[in-house]
Parts: C-alpha cells; sequence; structure tokens
C-alpha cells in the first residue's frame, strides 16, 4: 500500500473507487422509499461513499481551565466534521457523482484521547442532460430530496455549526445544593443559552458561505460538564442542509420540514 501524506483520497477510497469502476457494480445505503425517492428527484445510485479521520483531544484534564477545554474539544469537533465530510466528497467526486444523499457522521471515542469521525452516504447521478455544477452533499433522504426539489428548492451542501462556552461562578456551589430547594442555576442557564445560539449563529455562517438561500436543521446536540463545583462548561452543535432557490414551485407536500430562511441583506 502507498504511503498517504493526509491530502487527496486515502489509498483505501481510491482502490475502492477503482474497483467499483471495473466491476460495474453500483451499491447504495438508501432505503427503499429514499430510492424510489431520489429516482423521482432524477437520481440514480453510483455507490455508498464514505470520509473518516482520528482526531486526537488536546490537554483537557483537571489543571486545564474550562475555557481552554471547550476551545480545544470545539475545535476538534469542527476539524473532524469538515474532514470527514471532504473526504466523503472526494470519493463522491471520483464516482463521478453529482451529489451524496441521506449523510450520517458518527463519532466514536477511540480511548481517552482520540476520537473517530465517519461520514457515510448515497453517491448519486443525475439521469438527464442538466447536471449540477458542483457536487451537493446533504443528510436529507431521498424522498425528502424529492419533495425539497418538487418545491423549488435544491440541496447544496451539509452545513455544520459547533460552539463551546464556559463561566464561572462562586454562588453555583450553593444554588446545585439540595437546601436550596427549587431554584434556577445561573451558570448553567447561561451557557446552555449562550452555547446553543452560537453553534446556530455559525450554522446560519455555513450556510451564506456556500451562497444558499437557506437551511433545514436536521439536528441538535448539547453536552455539558461541571468543573470543580464552581464552572460549568457547554459543547453544541448543529447539523443539517443548506438549501438554494431554483424556481418558484408548489408547495411541498409535507409539513416535515423545518426551513430556517435567512435574511441575506
Amino acid at each position: 500500500m502507498p504511503e498517504w501524506d493526509g491530502r487527496g483520497l486515502p489509498p483505501v477510497a481510491r482502490a475502492r473507487v477503482e474497483r467499483y469502476a471495473s466491476s460495474g457494480l453500483k451499491t447504495s445505503l438508501l432505503t427503499v422509499p429514499g430510492a424510489v425517492g431520489a429516482e423521482a428527484a432524477g437520481f440514480t445510485a453510483v455507490g455508498e461513499v464514505m470520509g473518516c479521520v482520528v482526531q486526537q483531544v488536546g490537554w483537557t484534564g483537571p489543571a486545564a481551565w474550562a475555557g481552554d477545554q471547550v476551545k480545544l474539544l470545539s475545535g476538534m469537533l469542527r476539524q473532524g466534521y469538515a474532514t470527514a465530510l471532504d473526504r466523503l466528497g472526494q470519493e463522491a467526486t471520483a464516482l463521478g457523482a453529482d451529489g451524496v444523499l441521506g449523510i450520517t457522521v458518527t463519532i466514536t471515542a477511540l480511548d481517552d484521547v482520540m476520537q473517530e469521525f465517519t461520514a457515510l452516504g448515497t453517491a448519486v447521478r443525475a439521469e438527464g442532460d442538466q447536471r449540477p455544477r458542483r457536487l451537493f452533499t446533504t443528510d436529507l433522504p431521498g424522498q425528502d430530496v424529492g419533495k425539497l426539489m418538487q418545491a423549488g428548492w435544491v440541496p447544496v451542501r451539509m452545513a455544520v455549526g459547533v460552539a463551546g462556552r464556559a463561566e464561572f461562578d462562586y454562588n453555583m456551589q450553593y444554588q446545585v445544593n439540595p437546601l436550596a430547594g427549587n431554584t434556577e442555576v445561573d451558570a448553567p442557564t447561561k451557557v446552555v443559552t449562550e452555547v446553543r445560539g452560537a453553534a446556530r449563529a455559525e450554522f446560519a455562517r455555513a450556510i451564506r458561505d456556500c451562497g444558499a438561500d437557506g437551511g433545514i436543521v436536521s439536528g441538535m446536540t448539547l453536552r455539558t460538564w461541571p468543573v470543580q463545583e464552581v464552572a460549568v462548561a457547554g459543547i453544541a452543535t448543529v447539523t443539517g442542509t443548506a438549501i438554494a432557490r431554483f424556481h418558484e414551485g408548489r408547495a411541498a407536500p409535507t409539513s416535515a420540514l423545518k426551513i430556517l430562511p435567512l435574511n441575506r441583506s
């Protein structure tokens, strides 16, 4: 196996692309409804594609202040998502695909300092003469992409927003005391409010950066942890798909899609 410098497709992925090209085999991770929906939207499956990376988490031991912890962890998440999705896109491009549907990203802890990011999806190609100018990526299944296009929207790319915050409050140790009764704990309230808002704002910036008109939020996560009983830290992520308007069509035949419009001004 040739040496790999971390750029372009890994040798294993390139070998997988070559096997697809020589065998003509087409594989898919789409469900039956997803495959039918993709076909209705004018796409056929080319093959399943993957991108992965193992990221080391920087030092976050007891000596590290909460602000340093969230900076290291949020940076690791941001880079892990971006690298895995980029490698997935490179493999899809090598297969001659126009887009990738139904992307899932999983994060697996390998030990105390390393985490694996794996992005999986199904590469598809447009059946007609009109093909997208650039590869699109989305975590939406085929049937939702079909409904989206009927409503005059097209997926542009999968977008991710990550944010981390930490807050010190000496009074926190008294507010979480069982004798304090039912009372709001100020520091965690501030952290979860700010971190969710910051993640949504980064998600919106990712959408604007790719020239899209709006976004569909597919998932939101939040993780918080106390730091020595006098501080709290938190990290939030927002994932979804940036979308662009291509014509004024009829309303989508579903209310399941939650579209977050963006003010481009």
